[in-house]
């Protein structure tokens, strides 16, 4: 199935260049001396942006020069990971600082655990003194934002064309004796389901273009060996979501070109919030981080959509920029492990001056790494998910050179890659018995992990598996 999207007029109304200059009495209030110097915190959330959608990131196929701009001015986390690769999850564990599964999300309409919502970062970081303001996409589980009981006061519900409007209003009338947090989440490029299911774009469509335009397709565009099962089963028990059943090898080539053009478009609209924060002069003293709650298969493995466990739906950008002074810039960190749900929320707190229970939250600060004082964070991250329509629940491990894949169902349910030399994940290593050792080390980790989470079922699935390591790979269950 070869298709030609067709065009409407790029929707202008709310794009098109507004003054987000500030008056000078608001400019007054700005410059006179706060007594509080813990500085500003913005937060600023894509949505199923993967980390190599970035010029910055070596990609030669699109350009984003504001997310450039920013990495410029801090680090680049080239190794950080989203919990869960679905938006619902991923943001309870964003909001409240703890894995998804310990709070109960699963899905889009799970609600977290309401005493994890009760201590999220809305109420730590308003409990801290700071003014918190929360503008576009919540989804944890409502679209929009709540207007109480969050610890936020909301801006706007989800626009991404009106986000940086609301926030320079909201910057002009802020408290010039509070530090700010702010949360600017945005759609896109989520609206590539949109795109791959020839409907309607929320933020209107792309201009037309030719097949000779579009990228060619990566390298590892084809299924890996040994590839888990429950992954195709997933695809085909969900068309709706996975409507790239027939796509031709020039389909894909349309699909990237349409991603990379949304990256584009969520990209202007964060110059747009940049700007506005160097008008006002709250650029160079603020935090600011920018991450994505989940990737996008691009193309890889012939996989569109997130949920699974591969690197490029769970590798996610993640750029920190500390207060100038401070700053490491320019800095592109490949030894830094991240687990976004988790580190955002401790580094938040830190800049807050909030103590966090090391029992209760196993996140850690970026802080360190920011301003220049380490390479390192963790030693290894873990990834959750649910294959819904499945009914496949799936986990990983990410050191610093090998990734270990488990699904609870059906055949080749376990994973193991070499990601120094097999970045693209095309061959299995679980079923070779010279990775024997690290395949058995990497199962006792995961169990460990399962047992600190309270994660019975994990820890189910890794004792059978560990109790049949003698066996060869092959005949262990599960394993074709």
């Amino acid at each position: 199935m070869d298709f030609i999207r067709t065009s409407r007029p790029l929707i202008a109304g709310s794009v098109a260049a507004l003054s987000l200059g500030a008056s000078a009495q608001a400019q007054a209030a700005r410059t006179a001396p706060r007594k509080d110097k813990r500085p500003d915190v913005i937060f600023i959330l894509t949505d199923q942006q993967t980390a190599r959608a970035m010029s910055c990131a070596g990609n030669p196929w699109l350009s984003t020069p504001n997310m450039d701009a920013l990495a410029a001015d801090g680090v680049r986390f080239d190794r950080a990971y989203c919990p869960f690769p679905l938006s619902g999850p991923c943001r309870s564990s964003l909001i409240t600082g703890c894995m998804p599964f310990e709070v109960g999300a699963y899905d889009n309409d799970d609600r977290p655990a309401q005493e994890a919502m009760d201590a999220g970062i809305g109420h730590r970081m308003d409990e801290a003194g700071y003014e918190c303001l929360y503008a576009g996409k919540w989804h944890v589980p409502e679209v929009n934002i709540p207007e109480q009981g969050t610890g936020f006061r909301k801006l706007c519900d989800m626009d991404d064309r009106i986000i940086a409007d609301k926030c320079a209003e909201a910057f002009d009338r802020r408290n010039p004796e509070k530090p700010l947090f702010l949360v600017a989440s945005y759609l896109n490029p989520h609206e590539i389901c949109e795109f791959a299911r020839n409907q309607s774009l929320h933020y209107g469509e792309l201009p037309p273009f030719e097949l000779e335009e579009c990228p060619n397709l990566p390298a590892n565009f084809m299924p890996s060996t040994f590839e888990a099962e429950a992954i195709r089963i997933e695809e085909r028990l969900a068309p709706r979501s996975h409507d790239v059943f027939d796509y031709s090898q020039n389909d894909w080539r349309r699909y990237l070109y349409g991603y990379y053009r949304l990256v584009e478009r969520v990209d202007r609209e964060i110059g747009r919030l940049i700007q506005a924060l160097k008008d006002r002069g709250m650029y160079d003293d603020a935090v600011i981080i920018f991450s994505s709650d989940h990737g996008d298969g691009a193309a890889a493995h012939q996989w569109n959509q997130k949920w699974v466990l591969f690197e490029e739906c769970i590798n996610v950008p993640l750029i920190v920029k500390a207060p100038k002074g401070r700053a490491a810039a320019g800095v592109s960190n490949d030894k830094a492990l991240s687990n976004i749900g988790l580190d955002v929320y401790a580094t938040c707190c830190d800049y807050a001056g909030v103590k966090l229970d090391p029992e209760r939250y196993r996140g850690r600060s970026l802080r360190p790494v920011a301003e220049g004082k380490s390479e390192t964070l963790h030693d290894e991250v873990f990834v959750e998910t649910l294959l819904s329509s499945a009914k496949v629940r799936g986990w990983s491990i990410v050191e610093g050179r090998y990734k270990y894949v488990l699904y609870i169902h059906f055949q080749n349910r376990e994973m193991l890659y070499d990601l120094d030399a097999d970045r693209g994940e095309m061959v299995n290593l679980a079923v070779d018995r010279r990775h024997a050792s690290e395949l058995k080390r990497l199962r006792r980790k995961m169990y460990d992990w399962g047992v600190k989470t309270g994660d019975k079922r994990l820890q189910r699935e890794l004792k059978d598996l560990i109790e049949n390591e003698e066996r060869p790979s092959g005949h262990i269950r599960g394993n074709r």
